[in-house]
């Protein structure tokens, strides 16, 4: 029973009225020119934008990162790449990442306190359909 309460008492959030609360930065692991972090504060059209610069480049796909509330719009993003320009796919893989929060002391008798907490993740890889012979022979 002891353990338990021990887990119970580790997902609890910490809180406090005399305590600041600072979020780390995630980490980006990955850090290719193909890799865009989604986030709900970058315009939606300048991000739709940066997708089509990278997948007119010669890397042709790009990897979407999103974490949290962010996800919706990663998957509204692949979602209209693939509906305005039809020879885009899209495949999506799940993760979860730690995050850090920092709780700084407003008084000097108080502690420092740093808490860890899982968020959910989502990468979608945005790529060029590839043509099957058909099709080629098709257009030409």
């Amino acid at each position: 029973m002891q353990e338990s309460q021990t887990k119970n008492e580790k997902s609890k959030r910490f809180q406090s009225d005399r305590h600041r609360m600072q979020k780390r930065e995630p980490r980006k692991p990955f850090q290719r020119e193909n890799d865009l972090y989604i986030t709900n504060k970058t315009d939606f059209n300048a991000q739709f934008k940066e997708c089509i610069k990278i997948l007119n480049s010669d890397v042709a796909e790009v990897y979407l990162h999103c974490i949290g509330n962010a996800i919706n719009r990663g998957i509204n993003l692949a979602l209209k790449l693939n509906q305005a320009y039809d020879i885009f796919q899209y495949e999506a893989n799940t993760s979860t990442i730690e995050l850090t929060d920092d709780y700084h002391p407003l008084r000097d008798d108080d502690d420092f306190v740093i808490q860890k907490r899982m968020n959910s993740c989502l990468h979608i890889r945005v790529y060029r359909k590839l043509l099957d012979n058909n099709s080629k022979s098709m257009s030409t």
